[in-house]
Formats: C-alpha cells, structure tokens, sequence
C-alpha cells in the first residue's frame, strides 16, 4: 500500500556517508532529518532535486511525502515536497505542535512499523 505523509517538520544537511557522492551536476545529497510529525524512514533526497525544490542545508521545513512505485532497483521511494519557506524558531515549535511527535516510519519492512523515537534529537540541537 503506497503511504502518504501529510505533513512534517524536517531539518536539512548534506549527508555525511563513506557511499554519498555528488550526483551528475556535482551536488551532493541531502537529508531529511525528522523533528516532528510522520516521516518515512528514506528521506535523502537528491542534491539537484533539492536545488530545484529550493531547500537549503542547515534549515528546518515543513514537508508532505507521497510513495511512489516501488524500484527494481532501488525499493521503495518518496516524492518529498516542501510545504513552507525555511521556518524561524517560533514557526518550528508551532508547526511541531500541529503535526505531532516524531514517528519514523520503517518503510523497509513489508508492514510499516513506527520506530520508537524516545532519542530523537532535541530541537535545540536540531536548531544550532
């Protein structure tokens, strides 16, 4: 069943992995990284497609998700789409509160099951 995210809060960085490399245009991708509200647990986005999204390393934004059909290759994959501009410290907390606790949907498994997120990072760390 494909699933649809209606709405989070996530942090953008670069991802800092040994198998990250730039994509054709030479942009590095990025990661979603989950404050508040239903994300699912592949969130690394492309650096072109960011570009083009207009989403910048090191800002908080409101997203919506949307499967799409499975990979051969590559499994399951998400359209994420950015729903606000970057938000200010007071925007986070207040788009935190309407979309709820952080759930991190495993998408790697055949049932979706929410991880326990009891050790997300807290949002001061999130925001420095």
């Amino acid at each position: 069943m494909k699933r649809h995210f209606k709405g989070f809060v996530a942090k953008v960085e670069v991802l800092k992995s040994e198998r990250a490399t730039e994509d054709k245009n030479g942009l590095m991708p990025v990661i979603l990284i989950g404050i508040a509200g239903e994300i699912p647990s592949r969130s690394v986005i492309s650096g072109t497609i960011a570009r083009r999204m207009n989403i910048q390393e090191g800002y908080v934004y409101l997203f919506q998700a949307e499967e799409l059909e499975e990979d051969v290759m590559y499994g399951r994959q998400f359209n994420f789409m950015a729903i606000s501009k970057e938000l200010s410290a007071i925007e986070t907390l207040q788009a935190s509160e309407f979309v709820g606790k952080l759930r991190i949907v495993n998408v790697e498994t055949p049932e979706p099951i929410l991880e326990n997120t009891e050790a997300h990072l807290e949002l001061q760390q999130v925001l420095a």
